[in-house]
């Protein structure tokens, strides 16, 4: 398959719509937007700033309430600009873009002031050597991408188990890089139940960041909370609070996990794929869509954006959460999160994500959750896969899910469609995983 045409089937996966909220709302509607006040160009008249810094837990550090999460960056004018508007938090990884996001950040930062920055690096025990010389020597390694001198904090990135909270080899990296003074704190990152590279995890999201925090030795870890996924969020928050933990949160904006159902059925149809099952999802998808719409004339909106805005301004009103950290990967982005910043949420905010979870939370497939994986006979890694469909549909990393989606070494979401649902069974939120995974599976597959 030529570039040109995988691009272009890449782009009409993608395809226009990310959410049927956004179909029923209208995404070209002008005028005033009830919630907020003023109309689009009137938001984006002068550059936002950062209005609100938190102190990161034990370390201290007065952070940006909106961080920069750099899972994607490439473009080192677009981390200076985030610096010019006062974010001073970024959360980065070894194998970023393949090692670019953390040469991006070095080069955007030459010639500022490092300690007024709090850069998280992250190394996934997976990945490479995890003894102790090879946890220092992969650390150096940052350093010198990054052209700086020390990391304020380095994490286990996705870390794999409980028992890895306690790895010694680890801690012992960690005691002299401090000494060193190439560290200064450590962390850990956590997707829940997943497959990945090092091996299948079993551990809940909660239990590993609780133990974490039981354990004594990590200052700060990354997690998944929003409005429609609080409960293990929230255990995490309290215990974060009670230890002095620094918190930082990703996957905080459930509202664009949907790509174009309508586009996926049809594919599906062309190719005799659409089941019993299938059509039963579309219904209720359909459903959805009516819903949509009447949802978008009661507030006012003219597209999705309201309501992602009022999703992170959720998370912010939380006194424990410390920073949030989107994928950033434009300009526009960067002047959405950052325009949050200081947000709290409104008593009519507040109503709006009650009713728009009452009609979607059955379409959103909690991060971090796994919960019905063990009653699937197939073994399909269900977290891991609605995770990799989130990069494409919400995080613009195509290329990225396409590729971790191939190199899946268990069951693929192809043998979804004649399945009689046992996930959907299983799941305690009423999901409609089933359908969800048949999307994804056409989203992420070069050959469906």
């Amino acid at each position: 398959m030529s570039e040109k045409k995988t691009r272009s089937s890449r782009l009409s996966r993608r395809g226009f719509i990310h959410s049927s909220l956004s179909v029923a709302a209208g995404l070209g509607l002008a005028g005033k937007n009830k919630l907020f006040g003023e109309s689009s160009q009137e938001s984006q008249s002068e550059k936002s700033k950062i209005k609100d810094y938190r102190v990161l837990g034990r370390t201290g550090f007065k952070v940006s309430d909106i961080g920069f999460g750099a899972g994607n960056l490439t473009d080192p004018a677009l981390f200076e600009a985030a610096l010019d508007a006062g974010v001073n938090y970024v959360d980065t990884a070894e194998h970023y873009a393949r090692g670019n996001s953390e040469r991006t950040i070095g080069q955007a930062i030459k010639g500022r002031d490092r300690k007024k920055l709090f850069i998280t690096g992250k190394l996934n025990f997976g990945f490479g050597k995890s003894t102790k010389e090879g946890i220092k020597d992969r650390a150096q390694k940052c350093l010198e991408r990054l052209q700086t001198d020390y990391l304020d904090c380095l994490m286990i990135h996705m870390t794999p188990a409980l028992e890895q909270i306690k790895r010694e080899g680890y801690h012992e990296a960690i005691r002299e890089l401090k000494a060193e003074g190439r560290v200064k704190f450590t962390g850990l990152s956590n997707h829940g139940i997943e497959h990945k590279y090092a091996g299948f995890i079993k551990d809940p999201m909660d239990q590993v960041i609780l133990a974490a925090a039981d354990d004594g030795r990590f200052d700060v870890v990354l997690f998944t909370y929003n409005f429609i996924q609080r409960e293990k969020g929230e255990r995490i928050l309290k215990a974060c609070r009670e230890k002095n933990m620094g918190a930082t949160l990703m996957k905080t904006d459930p509202v664009r996990a949907y790509n174009d159902i309508q586009d996926m059925y049809a594919r599906m149809k062309e190719k005799g794929r659409v089941t019993e099952k299938a059509e039963e999802f579309l219904s209720e998808f359909r459903a959805r869509a009516d819903k949509g719409r009447e949802f978008a004339k009661k507030y006012g909106l003219s597209g999705d954006k309201e309501v992602r805005g009022a999703a992170i301004k959720f998370c912010l009103s939380n006194p424990d959460v410390h920073s949030v950290c989107p994928t950033i990967n434009t300009y526009e982005d960067l002047e959405f999160y950052v325009s949050l910043s200081g947000g709290r949420l409104k008593p009519v905010e507040e109503g709006m994500l009650a009713d728009y979870e009452s009609f979607s939370g059955n379409l959103y497939c909690r991060h971090a959750c796994g919960e019905c994986e063990p009653h699937c006979p197939h073994e399909v890694p269900v977290n891991t896969i609605m995770r990799y469909q989130h990069y494409f549909m919400s995080q613009g990393r195509e290329k990225q899910a396409m590729e971790k989606y191939a190199a899946l070494q268990r069951t693929s979401a192809s043998v979804c469609t004649d399945c009689e649902g046992h996930c959907e069974a299983a799941c305690p939120f009423g999901v409609k995983i089933q359908g969800l995974l048949m999307a994804a599976h056409q989203t992420l597959s070069l050959d469906s």
